[in-house]
């Protein structure tokens, strides 16, 4: 079975010309970069896995996954979604801080696209992964009659998908060093931690929401 990270590939290449048009670049190369894109923002998001994030409330107030159902609504700007779940900004502002600059000037390096185009992809996509963050959580907690995904659930998917990610593109190791050690903090939680299903997913992405975007 596809990992989260697989399934967004996919998904968001089906997008890539329509992704491309708003950024400036041909489909090609939007492929490329969303290639190393997506794994850097959940390497970035597993690395602020933990109590008192509040990631995991964010995904159950903000990230339901209702933006996968209507995604070219969303790419299109003709989406009936809430401010708080479209906020890529605000997403980024969280997982990446002071340290967006260096990502998108690493992939910017490794993908040819200009820093604008990077600037203006990465928050495109971070709505997406977290709505897809949320969409896991809710069937985890169909499947156990629980409450979503707990903390070390979380971070055990999210360092499993940066580990899985990192070996099979090694560019995306270069980008994570440029994220002042992340790629090692997140690489140590590997795919046989906790599966999904307690509360730390949860957590996480409620602290998004408790933090106004530029606040």
């Amino acid at each position: 079975m596809a990992g989260m990270t697989e399934m967004l590939e996919q998904l968001l290449g089906g997008q890539a010309e329509r992704i491309g048009s708003r950024i400036g670049a041909d489909e090609s190369q939007t492929r490329s970069a969303l290639s190393l894109a997506i794994p850097s923002i959940i390497a970035a998001l597993g690395n602020e896995a933990g109590a008192g994030t509040g990631l995991k409330q964010a995904v159950e107030q903000d990230h339901d996954g209702s933006i996968l159902d209507d995604l070219t609504g969303y790419l299109d700007g003709t989406a009936n979604l809430s401010p708080r779940t479209t906020n890529g900004a605000g997403i980024l502002e969280h997982a990446l801080g002071d340290r967006q600059a260096n990502v998108e000037r690493s992939l910017s390096s490794k993908t040819g696209l200009s820093m604008d185009s990077i600037g203006q992809l990465l928050p495109i996509i971070a709505p997406i992964i977290m709505g897809m963050l949320g969409k896991q959580s809710r069937s985890a907690a169909g499947a156990s009659g629980g409450g979503g995904f707990g903390l070390d659930d979380l971070g055990g998917l999210l360092g499993g998908e940066t580990a899985a990610a990192q070996s099979r593109n090694p560019d995306l190791s270069d980008i994570l060093g440029s994220l002042g050690g992340l790629g090692g903090g997140v690489s140590t939680r590997t795919s046989s931690s906790p599966p999904a299903g307690s509360g730390e997913l949860t957590d996480m992405l409620g602290s998004l929401n408790d933090r106004k975007p530029g606040a």
